[in-house]
């Protein structure tokens, strides 16, 4: 026996699946919160265009309404880009506990082993 394979079964195997699906979650939730609009007259953190404020300011002079939606837009950034980032971050701790299961269940000595899995 040249090594031992992670059972399917074990917390590891489990532990890697489990971490990447949170982290595409948490990702497409950051995503989905981020295209919200913040205001009836204002953007989302992702599509920051308030177009109709600016408008709204432009016939009514001084009524600050592209301001407020700026401010709040920027408001709603953070925690859009927080969930973004947090669930990057979850799927590459899977990603890396995969690997770490793959090269810990690795035979650690492969010196005479010809192709095909079988020493000459």
């Amino acid at each position: 026996m040249r090594g031992t394979t992670v059972p399917r079964n074990s917390a590891a195997w489990q532990g890697w699946l489990w971490l990447i699906g949170a982290g595409f979650a948490v990702l497409l939730g950051g995503i989905i919160f981020g295209l919200q609009r913040t205001g009836p007259l204002c953007g989302s953190p992702l599509m920051p265009e308030s177009r109709p404020a600016e408008v709204f300011d432009a016939l009514h002079r001084g009524a600050g309404a592209a301001a407020a939606c700026y401010r709040s837009i920027g408001a709603a950034a953070v925690p859009t880009w927080l969930l973004i980032a947090l669930g990057v971050l979850l799927v590459l701790a899977g990603v890396t506990v995969r690997i770490v299961s793959i090269s810990r269940s690795a035979p650690s000595d492969q010196k005479g082993v010809g192709i095909g899995g079988s020493t000459p």
